[in-house]
């Protein structure tokens, strides 16, 4: 398989491993089975571990991204503005649903999104406003409620993930291998670090 090709499949499949997680998650806890969301969210994440050459360096990055997903929404959830129904082990701790999410979302920045590495302003921006836009999806789609004004919601959403998004690129280039290698086994292609 060509290098082209390859980086290509690459991407499509961390892609698509992260879009069938945030689906699973969301509809799952939207349609009001929480835990069932976070245990089959859990199989993107164990088949992209899978599949990763570097399992150790995969698994500091989302295990780093879950602790940060734990303070930033459990943040939300302290200020009133994201309301969460069950799904959680502890009141104060976002649920698990959402937080499967933030490891989701890491598994793309080794991946499909690690052109973003590097480019710190621009990973904010891009996490400010797609941070907010996703989270105002999962509340549509009935995963969660904002707890004050959508303005106000939005707003404080954007702003952590405005400071998430560089915070978890450096940590993504902090466990980015060394080594020329591709994201994924067997696909054919070098990723340059």
């Amino acid at each position: 398989m060509g290098s082209i090709a390859g980086a290509a499949w690459s991407n499509l499949i961390n892609i698509g491993l992260f879009q069938a997680g945030w689906f699973i998650c969301v509809l799952g806890a939207a349609h009001g089975f929480p835990w069932a969301a976070a245990a089959f969210g859990l199989l993107p994440v164990l088949i992209h571990l899978g599949l990763v050459r570097d399992r150790w360096r995969q698994g500091s990055l989302l295990a780093f991204a879950l602790l940060l997903g734990m303070v930033v929404d459990g943040f939300h959830l302290h200020t009133g503005v994201l309301i969460f129904t069950g799904g959680s082990l502890h009141g104060a701790l976002p649920p698990a649903w959402i937080l499967m999410l933030w490891i989701q979302f890491a598994m793309t920045l080794h991946g499909s999104l690690a052109w973003l590495i590097g480019r710190p302003v621009l990973g904010a921006i891009l996490g400010g406003v797609g941070g907010a836009l996703a989270y105002w999806a999962g509340v549509r789609l009935g995963a969660a409620a904002f707890g004050v004004d959508l303005s106000r919601c939005l707003l404080q959403i954007g702003l952590t993930w405005v400071l998430a998004t560089p915070i978890l690129l450096i940590a993504a280039r902090m466990t980015r291998s060394t080594a020329d290698q591709t994201l994924y086994r067997g696909l054919g292609v070098r990723r340059v670090p």
